[in-house]
């Protein structure tokens, strides 16, 4: 049954990544997996049911990437890791970023509660560098879920305005300047006395 389900999904994202949200119909679905119609929905209620299955693998992902920036030597580098990582994959799976945050649906599901919560553990990393980088005196105080929540708001803006064109950029111009964003977004958190903050190799342009 799992297994089925996992065939159905992945059916679901190639007509999504190669023809669009349109293309995405249980009638199709059905022909690519080779069920019929009527068996597709033993499985999946409705394309609704199907689309918020995709929004939840998207947000495993994004797990994914933030739990790699958390492997980052120091506090500074995971949060300018997790940041980063939110760039690369909203711009690594465009379609499925765009289906989670950007594209209008009724009853469009929240995120999962462990990220709303901050209960997550590829989040709750984050707020635990935030912690340390307070404590080492690199970024003002105040609550640390809060802080990254904003940083990831601001991120997350730049992202949409990207997707919408509205600033002209191709992919590889819009990383430039969402590190350079990254690094004056981190420079506004550090203390009011804090020196340069320690900037990234691979932001450096």
């Amino acid at each position: 049954m799992a297994a089925t389900r996992d065939r159905i999904l992945a059916a679901a994202e190639r007509l999504h990544q190669k023809e669009g949200l349109d293309a995405v119909s249980m009638r199709r679905i059905a022909e690519e997996v080779g069920l019929t119609p009527m068996a597709l929905y033993r499985h999946y209620r409705d394309k609704d049911a199907l689309l918020d299955a995709l929004v939840d693998e998207g947000f495993s992902r994004w797990e994914q990437y933030l739990a790699r920036a958390a492997t980052a030597a120091t506090p500074l580098e995971r949060i300018r890791g997790a940041l980063t990582a939110y760039v690369g994959f909203a711009l690594g799976e465009p379609k499925l970023f765009q289906l989670m945050y950007l594209v209008p649906r009724p009853n469009l599901p929240d995120a999962p509660a462990s990220l709303r919560t901050t209960t997550s553990p590829a989040f709750g990393a984050m707020v635990d560098a935030v912690k340390e980088a307070m404590d080492a005196g690199e970024v003002r105080a105040g609550d640390p879920a809060e802080l990254i929540q904003v940083a990831w708001a601001t991120v997350h803006g730049l992202v949409t305005l990207h997707f919408g064109g509205r600033f002209g950029f191709d992919d590889a111009r819009f990383r430039t300047i969402a590190a350079r964003t990254i690094e004056t977004l981190l420079l506004m958190l550090a203390p009011p006395t804090a020196g340069p903050l320690r900037r990234s190799s691979r932001s450096a342009t």
